[in-house]
C-alpha cells in the first residue's frame, strides 16, 4: 500500500440519480438561456441557431479586442524599457 496516497481522494464522489437528473436539467436550462440570449441579442432565427456550430459560436462570443489580448513577453519588456 502506498502510504503517500490518500485513499479517500481516489474515490469518486457518489451522487444520487435524483442529483444527476437535477444537474442535467440545469445544464439544459443553461443551454436554453444561451439560445435565448443569442436569439434576442444577436437577432438570430431559431433555424440559424440550430444550424450553428456551438463551439464556433462560443469562440466568436469570446473574441477580445486587440488591446485586451496577451502580448509577447519580450515585446512587453521592450515597451517598458523604451518608456512607451
Amino acid at each position: 500500500m502506498n502510504r503517500w496516497r490518500n485513499p479517500k481522494a481516489t474515490k469518486k464522489a457518489q451522487i444520487s440519480p435524483a442529483q444527476k437528473v437535477f444537474e442535467l436539467q440545469n445544464q439544459l436550462e443553461d443551454f436554453d438561456l444561451f439560445a435565448k440570449d443569442t436569439l434576442t441579442n444577436l437577432h438570430w432565427t431559431p433555424d440559424q441557431f440550430d444550424d450553428a456550430d456551438y463551439f464556433r459560436v462560443m469562440e466568436i462570443l469570446a473574441a477580445r479586442p486587440a488591446k485586451d489580448r496577451p502580448v509577447d513577453p519580450m515585446q512587453f519588456v521592450k515597451q517598458i524599457q523604451n518608456g512607451q
